[in-house]
């Protein structure tokens, strides 16, 4: 853990990401910009990736487990990893799925949902205005799929929330790749807007309006503002 200092000279503490998130992060921009230039079937090796970066053989293989559970590499055996190619149809698959997933759960739950619930709803959303300003397409993206897993889960249902993670994960490349083509940089400010539309749906208890403003955001969330 390092010190940084803020802009009033305050100084605080920086966690540090443990060396494999590290590594299966440089790697996913390495992707994301590869995929760019079209070279999509550049290999990875676990040899070559350890050179790269200085580091032993255990980070690099556990980075590179996760970016194949992620959909974001594919293992070929004795050969290296490949890059799994997403394109238009995987993005409007995922889009899909999750339309069907999310309203339906939301439709199910707001109606029967306790003051309490919504509470942590609330927490969410004033934690994401704590962290206006710059971030990276990662952290944004993150939020977003917490936020969309919080309010799946309201229902209590386990598979929900783990099937929506899932399919995030792989829409999370798909962000930053359309947000790198249009933008050429992997920064990004945090919109809260969208969120707040469907809370403020679901704190008048209006079903529809709440079911709409979420559609609204699913549809929207890997389409770059103009």
């Amino acid at each position: 853990m390092s010190a940084i200092r803020t802009a009033s000279g305050t100084a605080v503490k920086e966690q540090k990401l443990p060396l494999s998130d590290r590594i299966h992060d440089e790697v996913l921009e390495m992707v994301i910009r590869l995929s760019d230039d079209g070279e999509a079937d550049t290999v990875f090796t676990e040899s070559a990736l350890v050179e790269q970066f200085s580091v032993s053989k255990a980070p690099v293989r556990e980075a590179l487990v996760k970016l194949c559970g992620e959909g974001v590499l594919r293992s070929m055996p004795r050969f290296g990893y490949t890059i799994v190619r997403l394109g238009p149809k995987e993005a409007r698959d995922i889009m899909e799925f999750r339309l069907i997933l999310e309203l339906g759960a939301l439709r199910r739950s707001l109606p029967k949902l306790p003051d309490a619930a919504l509470n942590h709803v609330a927490e969410h959303l004033a934690a994401s205005h704590s962290r206006q300003g710059q971030q990276d397409v990662w952290s944004i993206w993150d939020d977003n799929m917490e936020f969309h897993c919080l309010l799946a889960g309201l229902d209590g249902n386990d598979y929900i929330s783990r099937a929506l993670r899932e399919s995030m994960m792989i829409q999370k490349r798909i962000y930053a790749q359309m947000h790198w083509q249009s933008q050429h940089t992997l920064e990004n400010r945090l919109n809260p807007i969208p969120h707040e539309r469907i809370y403020q749906a679901m704190l008048r208890r209006d079903v529809e309006a709440a079911v709409e403003a979420l559609r609204q955001d699913i549809a929207e969330g890997t389409q770059e503002e103009k």
